[in-house]
């Protein structure tokens, strides 16, 4: 190592010299520096504005080469993990006297000081490579399209924690942690294979609190389970949230489920079901808080315990009352019926699905300010539930397909059993010999047919799955006694023995449990006697036997001394066994008596045999499973499953006992090698043993389900034997015999089974209670299955459940602990990670696969693609095309990311010297053909060129892209399933905008992407397609302009004039059609044309008689038709050498300007013309006009020669829709059209019948004829627009955009955004954009619902609008059509009065309102609507306007929240749901005072003038 120190070191307080002259001095050229050697150089700090990156003087370092990897860390310090930079390209620098300078951002977190000296160090970037980068982001919606491409900007850079990250200009994160080698560090260098991890400040959470009866049990500390959540968990949650700078916008439902007796259910109507035991139940929801953003969480917690205590009351005696009064049987008194379900019944599953179904169409209504979902389940269970097979198996789908997962919450003490655990009756998979599912044959949850297909199927058995996508986390704080390894705390609860009391009841206080069995031999079955021995242990026996099973073991010891540890005694990875001598065991049957009384029934066991046959370390022989128990592990399901223990048939027994362990279900355990030579199955005698090939794969074997298995039904008690110290057989055997890891092998680090979110996958075991998962390479699956036990969980893992497991593989890159609370995922939710590495084999792709294939050519010259970038290439046609397959390529991939694929990329730890030959043997499985390309290592070397082919998967889809040279193609292998069935569900909802609890219909159903059409969305990234379809679940919002109550804040035209706000804000829409039109995307080849402008009509009538209006649709045709004229090619006239009277003629030509009558505001204006019109003509037809500005000019210029006049005289000439008519003797009078019969679309029809509404007195109940052809009038305008403002960014951000054409200053003005692949934050740069222009004109952007808020349930069901009724029903208004001025709406007309006088406005009209012969249609709109709907001013609420008198139907605008649009920019803490709920109320309360309501009905009427019109006088 050299050390090199500048000459000024030795003076301190001296004067440094520059090196400057010596490198000048034609020396020879230095020798390049060796990694360790270090210079002190004097350090500035400057402001990241001057330069966001380092500034180093590389003359004063001779021997400093470009790309150099230099670690700065203070002068004194001994953290090696300082300060990293590259050396950039030596540019000279322009401060001679400056060594290196800092921004201050990195200065701060590094704690160096302007003008000190510090340490600059080369090193070796290979020693500083970081495995995980963690970001943070937070008020914006980043794709997984915008994560991938930001890895690749990183890639080269080096990065520090807490440093600022921008790119292209819009995206916006913060590294929050860099991990080297599993160590985290303060900096790191960032390479193609570092792998990034997002995390969300801005996610959508939803909170489920379980209520059942545990919830008001007293807990070990003495606090009631319900205070737990109100006093503890809640408040460190939200305080967490407050502490991280979060914003994410919280649900919180309470869920619960009551049981009903038969003599019940005449009381209990409603949503009764039956579960599998043919119990009768309801669920119950009930909605605290409904995606809110909420920064004081008090009231809310108050709320919350408030629910708690009147709950019981609410669903066991309020409802049932309540529904029997609705259905007019009101009973002579209440009843208080059913009970509260114990934990492990409740609704879990069934709330989250509940929970994802707004998410199956996330795509609408998109948020541009979130990303992200959590759940968050609290329970005061200990994580065991029982669950439906079919519900279990739809969810875990589902939970794959949207890349989510559940943390669960547990208010209860650490089980001693496996948590979390679901258990469910089902059928034995092993049976299953069809092959449908592959490797998932053998599978408890995914294998065995629901129905026996032939007589030879035995009756349902019970299993014990763990769901790996399940976090949990044990609330259980314990102030006085905190975890500290190697501490025993008890953690059996028996709640009615607790209760009791001992003395009092008769119970004897020496209940004894007895010592856990030793085996001398373990791989030989115990003589039945010697364990039937009785021979008590001496005491210092016992305390060893203690500290071996309760004390936690640093360093990997020999499996026959392992024991568990505190950290993993929950759920105990493996089985081990002691081997010294077999102590004898006292019979537990026979002293059971002396706690047995009348009172207190028996603890009862599972009379079954013992087995515990285990293989010695290190053989490769077979491993016997191990039966478990076949209780419920629950505290609290003792209470039911001891009745049944009790009662059960000898048959039942029977069945129980037949439970043989596999595996418990832990992701990251290892996995069968499928179809390897393994071990015959055994039986419980394990007397046929098949030797296997000795290789370093860890395998299991499993015990057949056969008549012989079930005979084990001896009076002898089980035992529960220890865990080893969180490692397994197969673990030490695997790490400690193997040189390298297997590959596709996961590391699971947790001592416990924490799922896949919570944990890391691969690297090397450090800890004896660490695990490993391998992934299995052979290309076929276990030909048996075997049960799981909870109580005594084995290490093999399913390779089904490991590999669906695997998606979350990268975003775990420390161990974590099952003790441990895991705030990371409940603070800031992780997103599905990019890459993934696991592949099936090739056996398992051809047995379980469909292959589909398509290929379409790359021709550059037909390919006209908006979505993507066309590439800047000249040279060869074959260059060409391959620049183009290239960009092609990205945007498949693209749109394929942003439906939840992963990359697939080469295992990390794989050795090279086999892991060519396996890349080589795999790539041959995946592609089906001879091919050994490597695949990548990381996301950021994907599709560098197009040589390689590019590998995405997903749980049950995996697609292959690959460019042939000319044309690329696609191969999809699509895993064949069983169809997934719907599941219907019934429940009951208390919405928080609700009075009680309401009735919900839904269904349950898994959108996968098998049936997607990817090819049509591909030639759609080609060019070769054109419009988006409905079945590619492209991205979508919707926003209203809103005229807002608060005035203008602008009062002038463009010259000065002084407008009123209707004007100005017919102004503000004119700009907004300006920045449509600047905003328009243009093909390569239009670039540089002429843009036909945006157009938008102005009018004052409704939606409804817009259509009536012949003038205005006879514009909207000339718009459709060709849009505003462009300049005529061989126009010669010049205006300046025109009089006024030959200018006046050449307007009345045939295409001059159009001359018309005018309405406004029920005036009318004959033979006048518009400004914009005018000006547009001037444009076309003028040589010396070429803009609209010198349009306007000679407009002021002839207005003022008197050639026309402002209608009203109020203003001068503006360009817009203000009316002008010629003056003097250059006007002309025309008879009005309309002057004897007004304009109808029917003319042979006295009246026409509209849907709903009649414009003459007497309708005619025929109508129209259906046969007659509907005239069909499109009210929108589609194009595409660039959502990139600053040109930065690295793709095209092309949107399409649809708009309305007439626009009422009066309604609102809608317009809806379709995206597919873009960058979200472009677009809402742009909105935001849009927005500040148009708000100083009195116009506000609001972000509004797709669809009808009526249909809000459908897709949510905790959403649902609040109906208002009217007290008093509306009157029937005689001749109302006669008395209301023309264009008026006179269907709902005093519903329409009430709503504007609140300040609402017509947003949509229904569908059945329009004229029975036009068909309306609106691009944006998919569905008819069934009711009227109306948005209030400030855009914080709906409401639709029902039929006959019901009323109302109200609903709060979740889509304005804190940063969201159409919120005020300034405040984040804004509360648009608090001003709708005022709102709310008082529009409640007017409805519901009949006095208030029959006032406002007779104002309205009086205001309509007389009944009978005045006879006619001449």
């Amino acid at each position: 190592m050299t050390t090199v120190r500048t000459d000024s070191q030795t003076l301190q307080y001296g004067r440094r010299r520059s090196n400057t002259l010596q490198s000048t001095i034609g020396n020879p050229p230095p020798a390049p520096l060796r990694h360790g050697d270090f210079k002190v150089l004097n350090t500035w700090v400057h402001e990241p504005k001057e330069s966001p990156k380092i500034i180093f003087n590389q003359s004063c370092w001779p021997g400093v080469a470009e790309g150099d990897v230099l670690r700065v860390t203070a002068l004194q310090s001994e953290d090696f993990s300082g300060f990293l930079f590259t050396v950039p390209k030596d540019e000279g620098c322009f401060k001679r006297t400056l060594q290196i300078s800092l921004p201050k951002n990195a200065a701060d977190v590094f704690g160096l000081k302007n003008n000190t000296e510090v340490t600059v160090t080369k090193v070796d970037r290979e020693e500083y490579s970081a495995d995980y980068v963690e970001f943070t982001f937070q008020d914006q919606y980043l794709g997984r399209n915008d994560m991938w491409r930001l890895g690749e900007h990183l890639v080269g850079q080096c990065v520090f924690v807490e440093q600022e990250i921008s790119f292209i200009g819009v995206i916006a994160a913060k590294v929050q942690n860099i991990y080297v080698n599993g160590k985290q560090v303060s900096a790191g260098y960032v390479t193609s294979k570092t792998k990034a991890i997002y995390r969300s400040l801005s996610a959508k959470v939803t909170i489920f609190i379980q209520v059942c009866r545990e919830l008001w049990e007293f807990a070990g500390d003495g606090e009631r389970y319900n205070e737990k959540i109100i006093h503890s968990f809640l408040p460190a949650l939200f305080a967490k949230w407050r502490e991280a700078g979060t914003n994410h916008t919280v649900t919180i439902v309470l869920i619960s489920r009551v049981f009903y007796d038969e003599s019940e259910l005449g009381y209990a109507a409603g949503p009764l079901r039956r579960d599998e035991d043919s119990n009768w139940y309801k669920d119950f929801y009930k909605v605290i808080t409904d995606l809110e953003v909420i920064s004081d969480w008090k009231p809310t917690l108050v709320h919350l315990k408030d629910s708690f205590w009147a709950f019981q009351r609410d669903i066991l005696l309020t409802h049932h009352y309540h529904q029997a009064f609705v259905e007019s049987t009101t009973p002579e008194q209440a009843r208080l019926v059913g009970r509260i379900s114990y934990a492990h019944d409740g609704p879990i599953l069934e709330a989250l699905n509940l929970a994802l179904n707004p998410n199956e169409t996330h795509y609408i209504d998109r948020s541009l300010s979130l990303t992200g979902a959590a759940t968050i389940l609290i329970t005061p269970g200990t994580g065991y539930f029982r669950v439906s097979k079919p519900l279990l198996r739809l969810t875990t789908t589902r939970m794959l397909d949207h890349g989510f997962g559940l943390d669960l919450v547990c208010l209860a003490k650490q089980p001693l059993h496996q948590s979390p655990i679901f258990s469910f009756r089902g059928y034995d998979p092993s049976t299953d010999r069809d092959g449908k599912n592959g490797s998932r044959i053998t599978d408890p949850l995914w294998g065995g047919d629901e129905t026996p297909n032939d007589a030879t199927r035995r009756e349902k058995v019970t299993f014990w799955w763990e769901p790996f996508w399940i976090g949990v986390t044990f609330w259980d704080k314990q102030m006085d006694l905190p975890f500290r390894r190697g501490r025993f705390i008890a953690r059996a609860k028996m709640h009615e023995i607790q209760m009791l009391g001992l003395l009092e009841h008769d119970v004897l206080a020496n209940i004894e449990i007895p010592f856990l069995p030793e085996i001398c031999d373990p791989m030989s079955t115990p003589p039945r006697e010697l364990l039937m021995e009785n021979r008590v242990l001496t005491a210092a026996e016992a305390d060893q036997g203690d500290m071996e099973v309760f004390a936690s073991k640093e360093a990997p010891r020999p499996l026959h001394s392992n024991r568990m540890s505190y950290a993993s005694s929950s759920s105990g990875t493996v089985v081990a066994h002691r081997s010294s001598t077999l102590s004898e065991r006292r019979i537990l049957a026979s002293q059971r008596g002396s706690i047995s009384s009348s009172r207190i029934a028996p603890i009862l066991e599972s009379p079954r045999r013992i087995l515990m046959d285990l293989p010695r370390e290190g053989d490769d022989g077979p491993l016997p499973s191990l039966p478990g128990r076949s209780a419920s592990p629950s505290q609290s399901s003792l209470r039911s499953v001891r009745t049944s223990v009790t009662t059960t048939s000898e048959t039942t027994s029977s069945r129980l006992a037949k439970f043989a362990t596999s595996w418990l279900y832990n992701p990251f355990r290892n996995t069968n090698e499928p179809q390897t030579p393994r071990a015959k199955d055994l039986s419980l005698s394990c007397s046929q043993v098949t030797p296997t090939p000795s290789i370093g794969i860890p395998r299991t074997s499993t015990i057949p389900v056969t008549p012989s298995a079930s005979i084990s039904r001896s009076p002898q008690p089980m035992a529960i034997l220890p865990s080893a110290s969180g490692g397994s057989t197969m673990s030490h055997t695997y790490d400690e015999d193997s040189p390298t890891l297997h590959h596709g092998s996961f590391m699971r680090h947790s001592p416990l089974n924490t799922p896949p979110r919570d944990d890391t996958f691969f690297g090397k075991r450090r800890r004896a209670t660490l695990t490993s998962l391998n992934v299995p390479l052979s290309g076929s699956f276990p030909s048996t299955s075997s049960r799981a036990n909870p109580s005594r969980p084995q290490s093999a893992v399913s390779y089904a459940q490991s590999s669906l497991a695997s998606r979350w593989q990268h975003v775990f890159p420390k161990p974590v602990y099952k003790h441990e609370v895991k705030w990371a995922s409940m603070l800031t939710p992780a997103c599905l990670p990019l890459t993934v590495e696991h592949f099936p084999s090739n056996a398992e792709l051809e047995s379980s696969y469909d292959v589909f294939s398509y290929d379409f050519v790359v021709d550059p010259t037909e390919m006209r693609s908006f979505m993507v970038k066309a590439p800047n290439v000249t040279g060869t046609v074959d260059r060409v095309r391959r620049a183009w397959a290239l960009v092609v390529m990205r945007g498949m991939v693209a749109v394929r990311l942003a439906q939840g694929f992963q990359f697939v990329i080469r295992p990390r730890n794989a050795a090279a010297s086999d892991g060519s030959a396996k890349t080589t043997r795999l790539s041959k499985s995946f592609l089906g053909e001879e091919d050994a390309t490597p695949k990548p290592g990381g996301a950021a070397e994907v599709l560098l060129s197009t040589d390689d082919p590019v590998y995405l998967s997903m749980s049950n889809e995996i697609h292959r892209l690959s460019y042939t040279g000319e044309a690329i193609q696609v191969r999809r292998y699509v895993r064949r399933m069983p169809p997934s069935q719907p599941i219907n569900y019934e429940c009951l909802i208390w919405p928080k905008l609700g009075v009680g609890y309401t009735e919900l219909q839904t269904k349950f159903v898994s959108h996968g992407l098998e049936n997607y059409g990817w090819n049509r969305l591909d030639m759609l990234v080609a060019g070769y397609e054109r419009q988006f379809n409905e079945s590619l679940r492209y991205w979508r919002t919707r926003f209203v302009i809103i005229p807002s109550a608060d005035p203008p804040q602008v009062n002038t035209g463009p010259s000065g004039e002084k407008l009123d706000d209707e004007e100005i804000r017919l102004m503000g829409i004119d700009k907004l059609a300006e920045m449509f039109t600047k905003a328009r995307w243009q093909f390569p080849d239009e670039r540089g044309q002429q843009m036909t402008p945006v157009r938008f009509l102005p009018t004052t009538l409704g939606p409804v008689h817009s259509v009536l209006d012949e003038s205005l649709m006879a514009q909207l045709d000339e718009i459709h038709a060709a849009g505003p004229l462009k300049k005529k090619m061989k126009s010669e006239r010049e205006i300046a050498d025109m009089s006024p009277i030959a200018i006046a003629k050449a307007m009345r030509e045939e295409d001059g300007v159009p001359i018309k009558l005018h309405k406004w505001h029920r005036m009318n204006f004959p033979d006048s013309f518009t400004g914009f019109d005018f000006v547009s003509w001037l444009v076309r037809e003028f040589r010396d006009v070429s803009s609209r500005e010198q349009g306007v000019e000679w407009g002021t210029k002839l207005l003022d020669q008197g050639l026309f006049v402002h209608c009203t005289g109020r203003h001068g000439f503006l360009d817009g829709h203000y009316f002008y008519q010629l003056n003097g003797e250059c006007a002309t009078v025309s008879t009005p059209r309309g002057w004897f019969n007004k304009p109808r679309l029917s003319s042979n029809e006295d009246s026409f019948t509209g849907r709903g509404y009649n414009l003459s007195n007497q309708s005619k109940p025929s109508g129209i004829s259906p046969k007659r052809n509907k005239r069909q009038l499109i009210l929108t305008q589609s194009m595409i627009v660039d959502a990139d403002l600053t040109k930065k960014s690295d793709q095209a951000e092309s949107v399409i955009l649809h708009h309305d054409i007439i626009h009422n200053p009066g309604t609102v003005f809608h317009f809806e955004l379709q995206w597919i692949g873009s960058t979200a934050r472009c677009i809402d740069d742009m909105l935001r954009q849009w927005s500040r222009t148009i708000d100083k004109y009195g116009l506000k952007l609001v972000e509004a619902y797709v669809t009808e808020i009526s249909d809000i349930r459908e897709r949510n069901p905790f959403q649902s609008c609040f109906p208002i009724r009217l007290s008093l029903p509306v009157p029937v208004v005689p001749d109302l059509e006669r008395r209301v001025p023309e264009g008026t709406q006179i269907t709902h007309y005093l519903e329409y009065a009430l709503l504007k006088r609140f300040g609402f406005i017509v947003d949509i009209e229904s569908t059945n309102m329009y004229p029975r012969d036009v068909d309306v249609v609106y691009s944006y709109r998919r569905a008819p609507l069934k009711y009227s709907q109306f948005v209030h001013r400030s855009g914080v609420a709906f409401v639709q306007v029902l039929r006959g008198s019901q009323g109302f139907l109200f609903l709060t605008n979740r889509l304005m929240g804190g940063g969201r649009m159409g919120t005020a920019l300034k405040s984040r803490d804004s509360r648009p749901a608090a001003t709708a709920e005022r709102i709310r109320m008082r529009l409640q309360e007017f409805c519901g005072d009949k006095a208030a309501l029959s006032r406002f009905y007779e104002e309205e009427i009086a205001t309509l003038g007389p009944d009978e019109p005045p006879p006619l006088s001449i």
